[in-house]
């Protein structure tokens, strides 16, 4: 796992980015500038979307490396922007020690941004328990349940795609994309954040295992709206060899309904 960069051309100083690869092929990315404002309420009005959006970047989806012409190019499956889903971002890349240099081609005014990344190290043996070392991976979304705590199953809206990624590093982040999101053309209106950031959600940071209660913490120190961050959020796990089963709190639904959600995740990087 790589973060974050020293001074990228996205935020400047301050910036937090993570960018995360593993064996299998799958890649991840999350960059956020520093400084950015809460929202007044829960749901951002367009004008707070808007800054929300032009101050955050996240996509995912999978890597190929070019080694004789020194290329990288990362193919999207999902992206915050909807008029970047689905196409391929290519750069050239330095790689020395534990640093990462990406540099994306040559812009309009002629100038060539290089985007610094620094590898961090593992966690150390002594701290990792069972579940870290079956838990670090990347997860592609299978499907979405939700049971009243009878057992009555209650319909759930699914996901188009979606990654979920813990890290060796002791980091995760995770993205979630709904299906048939608007699109626009040109630079994003207010309107346009505000769809886009309602059907895409995402969030990076630390995490930490409570193995004998059965629940991880993703200690969230950055999500696409400035209003959820920091904070932490409980994830109540299953873990097979192929599946991990997440189960937040329980809540109550838009139709007042108590209940728990269920997302199942299948392990694409083995």
């Amino acid at each position: 796992m790589l973060p974050p960069p020293e001074l990228g051309s996205f935020g400047g100083e301050g910036t937090l980015g993570y960018l995360m690869y593993d064996s299998a092929g799958h890649m991840s990315v999350y960059i956020m500038q520093a400084g950015r404002q809460p929202c007044a309420d829960e749901d951002p009005t367009p004008e707070e979307a808007l800054a929300a959006f032009n101050s955050y970047e996240a996509y995912f989806g999978t890597f190929t490396v070019n080694e004789t012409d020194g290329c990288l190019t990362h193919h999207v499956q999902g992206d915050i922007r909807p008029p970047a889903s689905s196409h391929d971002k290519q750069v050239s890349f330095d790689l020395s020690g534990d640093h990462l240099t990406l540099m994306p081609p040559v812009g309009d005014s002629g100038a060539q941004a290089r985007i610094k990344w620094r590898l961090l190290p593992h966690l150390p043996e002594s701290e990792l328990t069972d579940t870290h070392r079956q838990l670090f991976g990347f997860y592609q979304i299978d499907h979405v349940e939700r049971h009243t705590l009878d057992g009555e199953e209650i319909p759930s809206e699914q996901y188009d795609n979606a990654f979920i990624i813990y890290m060796p590093s002791g980091h995760m982040g995770v993205h979630l994309m709904r299906p048939n999101r608007p699109v626009y053309s040109g630079e994003a209106t207010p309107e346009d954040a505000q769809a886009a950031m309602a059907t895409y959600s995402n969030c990076f940071g630390p995490f930490s295992v409570h193995e004998s209660d059965g629940y991880l913490v993703h200690h969230r120190t950055g999500t696409t709206n400035p209003s959820g961050t920091p904070s932490d959020a409980q994830r109540f796990y299953e873990l097979t060899d192929t599946t991990l089963t997440l189960r937040p709190p329980v809540s109550i639904n838009d139709q007042g309904r108590e209940g728990q959600s269920a997302l199942i995740w299948r392990n694409i990087s083995d």
